[in-house]
């Protein structure tokens, strides 16, 4: 995962690579999450898992999540 815009600095955006895939993400404060697919920026479900996980639409990253 690789924060681009950090907390605090909106729209807060960040990158999830998966091999040589990588996944966009921005917030803009609103309390909604969008994921850029092809079909564009769609909003998505943001939840926490065990383990602990955190998860956009069933993609979820494990670890240090730097986005406080």
């Amino acid at each position: 995962m690789l924060v681009e815009a950090p907390a605090g600095e909106l729209p807060m955006r960040w990158t999830i690579e998966l091999g040589q895939r990588r996944i966009y993400f921005r917030h803009d404060g609103s309390g909604t999450v969008q994921m850029l697919d092809s079909a564009g920026w769609i909003a998505v479900e943001t939840i926490w898992i065990a383990g602990p996980a955190l998860c956009w639409n069933g993609l979820c990253a494990q670890g240090d999540i730097p986005l406080d």
